[in-house]
């Protein structure tokens, strides 16, 4: 087999890669974050920080997910050495666009302000890029695993076929 080959495998796991999406979510508390997010070459304030975490909170809301596995998330795609400038920028842009749609601070408002702000800039390819990302992060995760009752990938244990394929509990028995 030619291993210089580039398959459709080797594709998909170079862009999961680049994009900084593998990888397990850890789930630190909000500020005790790593020191990636405080390092990483496009840093950002912990204002801008924290509206963003809470964007991401409002994007893919789970009252099971603590505000640092939504933190963590925009960390890791903030340490990649490709992207994380890149993402630092869309970061400031959304939140100088949150803040000037809100007259101020957009983590004062109420749930329905901040998120008709939200709506005013979804159009924007900054959001975009933030919502691609904490969504790959958010569901890609371990928390998220756990939160739903997901084990991870069958490879771990062998495969789903003597391992859980018939374990659906979570589902009505008359479908």
């Amino acid at each position: 087999m030619d291993q210089n080959r580039l398959t459709r495998r080797r594709f998909i796991i170079s862009v999961i890669a680049l994009s900084g999406a593998a990888g397990a979510v850890v789930e630190p508390g909000l500020f005790a974050l790593s020191k990636a997010w405080a390092e990483s070459p496009g840093r950002v304030d912990e204002t801008v920080r924290r509206n963003m975490v809470r964007m991401a909170r409002l994007l893919y809301p789970h009252d099971a997910l603590s505000d640092g596995v939504y933190a963590n998330v925009l960390e890791q795609t903030l340490s990649n050495i490709v992207s994380g400038d890149i993402f630092a920028r869309q970061l400031e842009e959304a939140n100088t666009a949150l803040t000037e749609r809100s007259a101020g601070a957009w983590q004062d408002l109420d749930l329905v302000a901040q998120i008709e702000a939200m709506k005013s800039i979804e159009s924007e390819t900054y959001f975009a890029a933030i919502q691609n990302s904490v969504r790959a992060g958010i569901y890609n995760g371990s928390a998220f695993w756990k939160h739903v009752g997901y084990p991870g990938p069958s490879k771990d244990f062998g495969g789903y076929l003597h391992h859980g394929a018939g374990e659906i509990d979570w589902l009505p028995e008359n479908l």
